[in-house]
C-alpha cells in the first residue's frame, strides 16, 4: 500500500501496561475506535478490557475474517489520535472479538476538530478539479497542442514588430543562459551588450548575468560582438496555478543585431508569455464529474476517496485540491484544501487527506460547509449514544 504522509504528528508510545489499560477505560472504554485496516472507515466498539489478561473484547458490527495471531490496529480521533496495536486471538461470539493489546500509543499535539463519517447518502465530492497533462512530469510527454500554441504566437509576433523572435519548448537544454533561465523562471534582458552595467541587475524578476551566468563582463561583451547580437532578451514561459509548483514549458526568446530592445518590448513580450500561459491552462483544466465517497469531515478538513486509477496516480502530484462537497438537496459547495496525507488502498483507490483553506472571500461557503458539519456531528453522536446504551 502506498503512503504518504505531511506534517504527520509525532505518537508517544506507552510502555507502562498499567498506562495502557488507563488510557482505554479513559478514552476509549464503550467508544467507538476505527479498524486501520483497507478501505479505513469500518468502525468498531471497545466493549470490556482485561487488564490481567491484557485483553480487549472489541465489538465489530460488520463482522471481520481475521487469522489467530494476525496483527491488526484500531484508532481513535478526537482531541488527539490515539491508537491501539494489536494482536487477535480468537472470535469470543458473533461480532465480538478477543484481541490482545501490544502497544498503545497518543500523540502530543492535539487534532483540533472530530472528523465525522459521512453517509453517501447524506453528501458526497464531485467537480473536482484536475489536469489533461501534468505540469514537471518527467514521465508524461507535453502535449503537441503546447507546440502548436507556441508556433501560432511566433507567427503572429514574427508578423508584428519582431521578425527575429522565437518560441521554443524547453528540451534538453545545452546552452548556459538557457539552463539559468529555466531553473531561476526569470527574465534575461541585455540593453546593450556594449555596456557593462547592462550585464548587473537588481531587479528580482530579471537574472544578474554577472552573478548568475558568467562574473568575466569584458569576455561576456566579447561574445555578444562575436555574435553580432546588440541586444537580447530570454523569457520562460511558465505554468503555474495553486495545485502544483511552476514549472517552465517554453521561452520566447530575441536577439537583435541593429537596435536595442526596449523595456516596454520587454514588457510587451512578457505580457504575451502570460498570455500564452493563461490559454495552455485553460485548456488543461477541468472538472470531473465523478462522484467520490467522503469518508469523514470536520470544520477543518475532510477524507475523500477516489476511485478513478488516473487521478488515483495524478492527484498526489498536486499541493492543493479544489472540488465540491453536495449535501443533499442543496446546492453544490465549492471547498478547496491543501493535501495533508494520502495513502493508496489495496484496490488501488486514493484516499486523500485534505485541510480547507479559509479565504475571506469565501466567508458565505465557509458558514455552510460549518453548519452542516455541526448538524453531521450532532447525528453522529445521537447514533453512538444509541449503539453504547
Amino acid at each position: 500500500m502506498d503512503l504518504k504522509e505531511q506534517n504527520s504528528r509525532e505518537i508517544n508510545w506507552i510502555a507502562d501496561p498499567v498506562q495502557r489499560f488507563q488510557l482505554v477505560k479513559t478514552y476509549l472504554l464503550n467508544h467507538t475506535v476505527s479498524i486501520k485496516k483497507p478501505p479505513y472507515f469500518f468502525e468498531a466498539i471497545v466493549a470490556e478490557s482485561f487488564e490481567k489478561e491484557n485483553l480487549l473484547l472489541i465489538h465489530i458490527p460488520t463482522g471481520i475474517k481475521l487469522v489467530k495471531g494476525e496483527s491488526i490496529s484500531f484508532f481513535k480521533t478526537f482531541a488527539k489520535y490515539l491508537q491501539l496495536d494489536c494482536v487477535f486471538e480468537k472470535e469470543y461470539e458473533e461480532y465480538n472479538y478477543l484481541f490482545r493489546l501490544v502497544n498503545i500509543g497518543i500523540t502530543e499535539t492535539a487534532r483540533e476538530e472530530d472528523r465525522i463519517p459521512v453517509p453517501s447518502e447524506v453528501a458526497f465530492a464531485s467537480n473536482l478539479v484536475t489536469y489533461k497533462f501534468f505540469p514537471g512530469d518527467k514521465k508524461e510527454k507535453i502535449p503537441n497542442i503546447v507546440a502548436e500554441l507556441f508556433s501560432k504566437y511566433q507567427e503572429k509576433l514574427r508578423e508584428g514588430n519582431f521578425p527575429n523572435l522565437r518560441i521554443d519548448k524547453f528540451g534538453f537544454v545545452s546552452n548556459r543562459k538557457l539552463e539559468v533561465v529555466r531553473k531561476t523562471q526569470k527574465i534575461l534582458y541585455i540593453h546593450d551588450s556594449s555596456d557593462p552595467e547592462n550585464f548587473r541587475s537588481k531587479d528580482p524578476s530579471l537574472i544578474d548575468f554577472e552573478k548568475e551566468i558568467v562574473s568575466d563582463i569584458p569576455s561576456a561583451i566579447q561574445t555578444y560582438n562575436n555574435e553580432n547580437i546588440k541586444s537580447e532578451v530570454v523569457i520562460p514561459i511558465v505554468y503555474s496555478d495553486d495545485h502544483c509548483e511552476p514549472f517552465p514549458l517554453g521561452v520566447i526568446s530575441l536577439h537583435s543585431s541593429e537596435k536595442n530592445i526596449s523595456e516596454e518590448e520587454m514588457k510587451e513580450l512578457t505580457s504575451v508569455a502570460n498570455e500564452i500561459t493563461d490559454v495552455i491552462r485553460t485548456w488543461n483544466t477541468f472538472r470531473t464529474t465523478t462522484s467520490y465517497k467522503i469518508l469523514d469531515i470536520s470544520k477543518k478538513g475532510m477524507c475523500v476517496r477516489i476511485q478513478d486509477k488516473k487521478l488515483a496516480d495524478l492527484l498526489p502530484k498536486f499541493k492543493t485540491i479544489e472540488l465540491d462537497i453536495l449535501f443533499k438537496k442543496q446546492r453544490p459547495l465549492p471547498v478547496s484544501g491543501e493535501i495533508r496525507w494520502w495513502k493508496k488502498d489495496e484496490k488501488g483507490a486514493l484516499i486523500l487527506g485534505l485541510e480547507f483553506h479559509k479565504k475571506p472571500e469565501k466567508a458565505l461557503e465557509t458558514k455552510r460547509l460549518e453548519k452542516n458539519t455541526d448538524i453531521l456531528t450532532q447525528q453522529f453522536k445521537k447514533i453512538i449514544s444509541k449503539r453504547v446504551s
